[in-house]
């Protein structure tokens, strides 16, 4: 009797168990990524065939898939297959533990990061901190970060690779604001208009959007550049040319459009040529006009060519070696006569054609050349992202250009003229690297042309070459910047020797500007590093170094790839980590939907880019497993077991206490 007491007792026990697991699974049919559990009965050890009870083994959670719930909340998470997210407790102290969830109920966290709703933060591969000197191109030195100011969007594209994930994405300020027509007194230097440097940039933005595109269908692609292709176009000269007169014209083939510059007619007082040009056995001031107007004509067609969308023309010397020619801009009228003309493509791999090369006089057509000096290369990869963000820039920012006419140099502080004699001197100063470096003309020099052709040779040779180069271009004197977007602010003066004062300069504003639109330019390549350990997601743009506003929209994509969007512009930021574990069984439940590694469920297993079959479902919750009719019908169950089994011991009581008054 005393054995049916104990037996009866170990069931009451057994299915007090089963009763409080599926009073658990009932509490818990509405917690998200709530996983149910059952319990496992055993029976006990026997006495001659006879069991003592039952007891349960274990109470294990069923680690099946939950229904999905799209919720239309960003935030949320829900995992499609096997795994766990990963979440820390991060203490004051700096401890910290870490669990494993299917609940994806998260949030943004006080300070910025990815949180569930116990304010644990979500684990993954984070961005890495943004490097300043080699993840941002920047025209403006104070700024690293995209502000309200850069509206225009040049190009973005996350690109993922085997064991990283990357975001190119560039912007400008307003460029259509800040463009500005080049001086005509630069003219056949490469000056364009004000629309065609915008027509410029939106080219170049289409071929920069083109490349990441085609960066990203092949990101392990091996890496080269694009080269910009460079054709001279060569006019007959001196006496094999026939431009003479009013009604002739040149004119160049360019992609089948045909370029046409008419004869441009010009009196000078200058000698240009000790060749007769018109053929009438003398050298006089009819061969000086020809050549003044050849010049003025060869160099409005550079003009002309220049206001091509993607070209830029510009007058050149020509310098033969043993080894190779040379072309270098020069708009010096001995140079420009000789009718050679460069024309450049700014965007790097685009080529373009040059069909027929003539001049015309009236019936007669007077054939050119045309040679390719650098062929275009379309690039690959990183390097022709590299090559058209590069042309980009310069487009957008150009370099500084200030420019000095003689008029403005040669004058007291009261703006009167002053004449040019010997023992006059210019002077250029600029502060290099914290030092200021000073350049001086010789004073031996008769006259403002030579002393400023001195100058320029010394500022080129000088510790400023770094910085700055100096051009004569038609007789101004012209100082730019050697990359686009630096800044520099030089000191010209003249010294006047008769009266032993020196007069500072300033540059001619109404011509001075810039080569590009004038705009400010950015680039920044952000990185998830998926070879790293993981951390906290930062989701604060601000906190990332991205941009000067924190909040952008919030998205995942299957693989836990988290963006955030921001005027138009994705930012991939981070990834979210997916646990997975060789006996999901084993893994301790601790409250608050967190569970724990044990031996028994061994370490959290990780892959690259989460490629693991598990999918994340964005927007979305997972349900609980608890079915609710199943449970009830279990309740049942276990309560008309528990019964039985107290009545398996109210019996047992009723035959020992008859036993007992038999004794008696």
């Amino acid at each position: 009797m005393i054995g049916a007491l104990w037996t009866g007792i170990s069931g009451l026990a057994s299915q007090q168990v089963a009763l409080d697991n599926e009073s658990n699974n009932i509490a818990n049919v509405n917690t998200v990524g709530y996983k149910a559990s059952r319990v496992s009965f055993a029976d006990l050890m026997y006495q001659d065939s006879i069991g003592k009870g039952s007891t349960v083994t274990s109470a294990e959670k069923q680690y099946t898939q939950g229904s999905l719930n799209l919720t239309g909340s960003s935030y949320d998470m829900a995992l499609n297959g096997d795994g766990f997210f990963v979440v820390k407790d991060v203490s004051t102290t700096g401890t910290s533990e870490t669990y494993y969830t299917r609940a994806g109920n998260f949030r943004m966290g006080d300070n910025g990061t990815l949180q569930d709703a116990s304010g644990n933060e979500v684990q993954g591969w984070a961005m890495s901190t943004i490097d300043t000197e080699n993840d941002v191109v920047s025209t403006n030195s104070n700024l690293t970060s995209f502000t309200s100011d850069f509206t225009s969007i040049a190009g973005n594209q996350i690109i993922q690779f085997s064991n990283k994930i990357q975001t190119f994405t560039a912007k400008t300020t307003d460029y259509t604001s800040t463009a500005t027509s080049d001086s005509e007194e630069l003219s056949g230097s490469g000056v364009k208009t004000m629309s065609t440097k915008i027509s410029d940039v939106e080219a170049l933005i289409s071929e920069y959007e083109a490349a990441l595109e085609e960066y990203a269908l092949d990101p392990d692609v091996t890496s080269s550049p694009a080269i910009a292709q460079q054709t001279v176009i060569d006019f007959p000269e001196g006496t094999d040319s026939s431009l003479n007169s009013e009604g002739d014209q040149i004119y160049v083939y360019i992609n089948g459009d045909k370029i046409t510059q008419d004869y441009i007619s010009v009196t000078t007082t200058e000698t240009l040529t000790s060749t007769d040009l018109d053929g009438d056995g003398t050298v006089d001031s009819d061969d000086q006009n020809i050549a003044a107007s050849r010049i003025a004509t060869y160099k409005a067609l550079a003009d002309e060519i220049s206001n091509v969308t993607g070209l830029n023309a510009y007058t050149v010397s020509e310098t033969t070696t043993s080894t190779d020619t040379i072309y270098a801009q020069s708009t010096d009228s001995s140079d420009v006569l000789e009718g050679i003309i460069k024309i450049d493509s700014i965007i790097p791999g685009e080529a373009f054609t040059v069909g027929d090369v003539s001049e015309v006089n009236g019936s007669i057509e007077t054939a050119g050349t045309s040679t390719t000096i650098t062929e275009s290369v379309d690039g690959s990869g990183e390097g022709k992202v590299e090559s058209i963000m590069e042309a980009l820039k310069d487009a957008v920012t150009g370099s500084q250009q200030d420019i000095y006419q003689d008029t403005d140099v040669l004058s007291d502080d009261d703006g009167t003229a002053i004449t040019w004699a010997t023992g006059d001197t210019l002077s250029y100063t600029l502060n290099v690297n914290g030092v200021d470096v000073t350049v001086t003309s010789a004073n031996t020099l008769t006259t403002y042309a030579e002393a400023m052709e001195d100058l320029i040779t010394k500022i080129n040779a000088s510790d400023m070459q770094t910085e700055i180069q100096a051009i004569n271009i038609n007789g101004n004197l012209v100082i730019e910047s050697k990359e686009s977007g630096e800044e520099f602010s030089g000191v010209l003066s003249f010294t006047d020797s008769s009266t032993s004062t020196t007069y500072e300069k300033e540059k001619n504003l109404d011509l001075s500007g810039s080569t590009g639109a004038g705009a400010e330019f950015m680039q920044i390549i952000s990185t998830i590093d998926q070879t790293t350990s993981q951390s906290s997601l930062q989701l604060s743009l601000e906190s990332l170094g991205l941009t000067d506003s924190a909040f952008g929209e919030f998205s995942v994509d299957d693989n836990g790839v988290i963006t955030m969007t921001q005027d138009g512009v994705d930012y991939a930021i981070g990834q979210v980590a997916i646990a997975q574990f060789n006996n999901n069984i084993g893994l301790e439940s601790v409250g608050d939907n967190l569970l724990a590694s044990t031996n028994s469920s061994g370490e959290a297993i990780y892959t690259i880019n989460n490629e693991n079959s598990t999918t994340v479902e964005g927007e979305t919750l997972e349900l609980s497993t608890a079915d609710l009719s199943e449970s009830l019908v279990n309740l049942m169950v276990f309560q008309r077991a528990f019964e039985a089994n107290s009545k398996s011991i109210t019996t047992a009581d009723d035959i020992l206490t008859t036993l007992i008054q038999m004794k008696r």
